[in-house]
């Protein structure tokens, strides 16, 4: 998820954003059912926006959107996909997990999927180094889809070595770590997001070049080891889901930790009402949240949050208080873990390590 994009989402605060996400399918024949569906919605958000707004409004509105979704390529898509659209915003966003069919009108744009594609840590890139080329892979899970475009799957300028080769002369070492900085340049200069994890496979000798080379070595999340100049995409993704998997578990469970940490020293916000007071109050340091936890509400006096919302107007509802208070903490310099469900059962579903 690029980091600009969200912020730059996450600031409007006007009336009406639409946002309007809905599952996708990546591949032929499925694939054709995301035109239907993407059609679908936009009628229903121009329906909304209609008895919304005046007529004049409306329509320019409702042109925006249309316009935004008729440059859709669904036949390129992921498993997800967002639209945004205000009077000064059209922006749409492939989403790398399954999102929830829904069309939202709020005062602030719905960016909880985003701020979980860069949090979740289920998607990640996989560049595949040899000496002659690299292949860059997207990943969800264990499914992978090689890149082909910005450059890759990037040749070699250079009259390589053969992979078992043991001369390795000075030019030679020049020359392999040349073409890896440009492999890294064009990775970076399109993909280098917010949180990005990226996963190098290769040969031992060609993955240290390649990080002697590289100009963000941060990024490396973990490398796997091998030749895979024959491994298909498929294979390639299920051989390296399994080492990313072992390593967001690893994360997950440290974040745990850190929740029983916090009750000892008495840092610790539990239900959706005190996390979001203590959101507001820019407190926040770690917000851990079940994935799939969702709650409408209204603000009440001082900033408190409505819960029985039986009797609000539905313009003063909040669609999900917990993707407002995961853009507050993210907005103050915190952190968001989203965790599987069930797991946060005795913290009502979401929890908040505070900085004081």
């Amino acid at each position: 998820m690029d980091k600009s994009l969200l912020k730059k989402l996450m600031e409007v605060k006007q009336y009406p954003c639409v946002s309007i996400l809905l599952p996708t399918h990546r591949t032929a024949p499925d694939n054709q059912k995301n035109a239907i569906r993407l059609k679908r919605l936009v009628k229903q958000a121009s329906d909304m926006v209609e008895k919304e707004l005046s007529k004049k409004d409306s329509k320019l509105l409702a042109g925006k959107i249309k316009n935004l979704a008729s440059r859709v390529d669904i036949s390129h898509t992921l498993d997800g996909l967002a639209l945004f659209v205000s009077s000064d915003i059209e922006e749409m966003v492939d989403i790398p997990f399954r999102v929830k069919e829904r069309v939202i009108i709020d005062k602030t744009f719905a960016t909880r999927d985003l701020i979980k594609t860069s949090n979740r840590g289920t998607n990640y890139f996989i560049l595949d180094l040899s000496l002659n080329r690299a292949r860059l892979l997207s990943c969800f899970r264990d499914q992978a889809t090689e890149i082909k475009d910005n450059g890759f799957p990037m040749e070699s300028e250079f009259d390589m070595l053969e992979l078992n080769s043991t001369d390795f002369s000075r030019e030679k070492r020049k020359q392999i770590r040349e073409f890896f900085n440009r492999v890294d340049k064009a990775f970076l200069s399109k993909y280098n997001f917010d949180n990005i994890k990226l996963v190098i496979a290769g040969v031992k000798k060609n993955l240290s070049l390649y990080r002697d080379a590289a100009d963000s070595k941060e990024i490396i999340y973990e490398q796997l080891e091998g030749n895979f100049e024959s491994t298909s995409v498929h294979d390639l993704g299920k051989k390296v889901w399994e080492i990313v998997r072992g390593k967001n578990k690893k994360e997950r469970h440290k974040a745990l930790n850190e929740i029983q940490n916090a009750i000892s020293a008495n840092k610790l916000a539990s239900g959706i009402s005190e996390v979001w007071r203590t959101a507001m109050e820019g407190r926040v340091s770690l917000l851990v949240v079940e994935e799939d936890y969702q709650v409408s509400a209204a603000l009440g006096d001082n900033n408190s949050l409505i819960l029985d919302i039986s009797d609000i107007p539905g313009k003063e509802i909040i669609p999900d208080a917990v993707d407002e208070v995961a853009e507050f903490v993210v907005d103050k310099g915190g952190k968001v873990v989203f965790v599987d469900n069930g797991t946060l059962g005795k913290y009502h579903k979401v929890a908040a390590i505070l900085r004081y």
